[in-house]
C-alpha cells in the first residue's frame, strides 16, 4: 500500500488544495511531505486519516488499506461519526473528481452543512427523482440487493450510506427551519418512471419492498412540501435536462453593499437521467453508481466561476423555458403527485 504522501500525490490535488478541501493544515500536510519523502513515517491519529483520505476521493477499500498502513484496524461503525465531522468540514476547490455515490455523499454533506448555517443561502437540485435526502435509511442502502452482480456490502458500508442520509436530512430540516430555500427540478416523465421501478421485480419477493420504499420516499416529499411551503418547492419540468447537478447560493455583499445570492458550488452528476435509462435499457439491471463503463468517474465539484456562471446560464433557461406552472401552488403540487402514486404505485390488490 502506497503512503500518504504517495496517494496525495496521485490524488493530482495540491497541498493548498488538500489543506483547503479537509480542513487539515498544511503545516502539518508538509510535515507529511517532508518526512516520508525521505522513506520515513509519521505517527498519525486514526481521525486525522479518515479526514486526509476522505478530501483525496480514496474508496473504502483503500481507506482500510490506509488506516492498517499506519497501524491502526480497519474502518468500523464506530467511525461513522469521523466520516460525518470531516464531511461537515470539506471545502470544494478547483476541480474535484467524484468516483462512487458514497465518496458523493460526502462532498454533498459538506455542502448541505454551509447550507444550514449560512441565513439566506439557497440550494437547487435538478435531478431525475426525489432527492437521495428524502430516502429512508433502510431504502438508501436497499437499491444494492437488487443487483445480482454485486457483492454483498459490507456492515460498515450500510452504516455508512445510511448515517449520510440520515445526516443530511438532519442539514436541509434545520435549513428550511433557519428560513433558507430548496427548489428542486424534476423532468415529469423521469418521476412517473422512477415510481414505477418495481415493475422490474413484478411478482418477486421484492416487489412489496420496493413499494413500499417508493411510497415512503414520496410521502417523505410531500410532507416537506407541505410542511415548508415557502421554503422547499418541487418544479416538475415539461423536458427532461438529461443531466443531474446541485447548485449552491450563498449570500454575498455586492459592490453596492447589497446583499444577493450568488453561486458558490455545482456538484455535476455523469450519470443518465430515468428517461435515458427507459430509451436505452442494457440487459437487466440499473448501472449503479458508475457512468458509460469508462471508469469509475460519475460527476465532479466545483467552485471554478466560469464554470459557476455557466450551470447558472444553463439552469436560468431551464427555469424560464420549461417549468409545469399547473403546480406552482404547494397544495395543487401534493394533490397532483398523489395521483402519480396512486397511478404508478398501485396497492396490492390482495
Amino acid at each position: 500500500m502506497a503512503n500518504l504522501f504517495q496517494l496525495m500525490e496521485k490524488s493530482g490535488l495540491n497541498r493548498n488544495q488538500i489543506s483547503k478541501i479537509s480542513g487539515i493544515s498544511n503545516t502539518f500536510l508538509a510535515k507529511i511531505e517532508q518526512i516520508e519523502k525521505g522513506l520515513g513515517r509519521i505517527n498519525i491519529k486514526r481521525k486525522t486519516l479518515i479526514n486526509i483520505a476522505i478530501s483525496l476521493n480514496l474508496s473504502l477499500e483503500e481507506i482500510n488499506s490506509l488506516l492498517i498502513e499506519y497501524g491502526h484496524t480497519e474502518v468500523s461503525t464506530s467511525d461513522t461519526p469521523y466520516f460525518l465531522a470531516a464531511s461537515e468540514n470539506q471545502t470544494v476547490t478547483g476541480i474535484l473528481p467524484i468516483f462512487s455515490s458514497l465518496a458523493l455523499e460526502w462532498f454533498l454533506i459538506g455542502m448541505e452543512k454551509k447550507l444550514s448555517s449560512s441565513e439566506g443561502s439557497s440550494l437547487i437540485y435538478t435531478l431525475d427523482q426525489p432527492s437521495h435526502v428524502l430516502k429512508s435509511p433502510e431504502y438508501a442502502s436497499f437499491v444494492n440487493e437488487l443487483d445480482p452482480d454485486c457483492k454483498k456490502v459490507s456492515p460498515v458500508h450500510k452504516d455508512l450510506i445510511e448515517s449520510a442520509c440520515i445526516h443530511r436530512r438532519k442539514l436541509i430540516t434545520e435549513a428550511l427551519a433557519r428560513g433558507n430555500k430548496i427548489n428542486t427540478y424534476l423532468c415529469s416523465n423521469c418521476f412517473e418512471i422512477y415510481m414505477r421501478r418495481w415493475e422490474k421485480h413484478k411478482g418477486t419477493d421484492m416487489e412489496d419492498k420496493y413499494k413500499m420504499f417508493l411510497r415512503e420516499h414520496i410521502q417523505a416529499l410531500m410532507k416537506y412540501i407541505e410542511t415548508y411551503p415557502e421554503g422547499y418547492k418541487l418544479k416538475l419540468l415539461k423536458k427532461c435536462p438529461q443531466i443531474k447537478y446541485e447548485m449552491l447560493y450563498m449570500p454575498v455583499r455586492n459592490k453596492q453593499e447589497k446583499v444577493e445570492n450568488k453561486i458558490s458550488k455545482v456538484f455535476f452528476l455523469g450519470r443518465d437521467s430515468e428517461c435515458n435509462k427507459d430509451r436505452r435499457i442494457i440487459g437487466w439491471g440499473d448501472d449503479f453508481g458508475f457512468s458509460q463503463g469508462f471508469g469509475n468517474l460519475i460527476g465532479f465539484a466545483t467552485d471554478l466561476q466560469n464554470l459557476l456562471d455557466f450551470f447558472h446560464k444553463q439552469h436560468s433557461g431551464l427555469n424560464d423555458n420549461f417549468v409545469d406552472h399547473r403546480f406552482e401552488d404547494p397544495e395543487k403540487m401534493v394533490e397532483h403527485i398523489k395521483e402519480l402514486m396512486f397511478k404508478n404505485i398501485p396497492e396490492n390488490k390482495n
